[in-house]
């Protein structure tokens, strides 16, 4: 069993940090994120064709949106969002935005930008 620390320190742009879970926990059967997202700031809009995926808000305030309906989302809230949604999660407070971010199955290539 490995131990991973959590902190988002891969930059994917000036305003978006993520730490990958999957490989260093060597999961097989789930993909997992942490994200950081600055104030102000939000995710691309996205599907995935097979994966459903949870959202979990560890600090901040967050709105996502799914399918073009709106859902305000505090620190340790939760919601799963089925496969083949469009979403986009943006942050709605101040300071930066974490939330841990579970997919499941593990497809790779499975993101449909929009």
């Amino acid at each position: 069993m490995n131990v991973v620390r959590t902190v988002p320190i891969e930059s994917v742009s000036e305003q978006i940090h993520v730490k990958r879970l999957t490989d260093p926990l060597g999961m097989t059967k789930l993909h997992a994120n942490v994200w950081s997202v600055a104030e102000g700031a939000q995710m691309k809009r996205h599907s995935h064709r097979e994966q459903e995926e949870l959202y979990v808000i560890l600090s901040g305030d967050a709105e996502i949106e799914v399918d073009g309906l709106v859902y305000k989302l505090g620190e340790r809230d939760a919601v799963v969002v089925p496969a083949g949604a469009t979403r986009q999660i943006s942050n709605v407070g101040l300071g930066p935005l974490t939330y841990l971010a579970v997919a499941a199955p593990p497809v790779d290539g499975d993101v449909e930008m929009k």
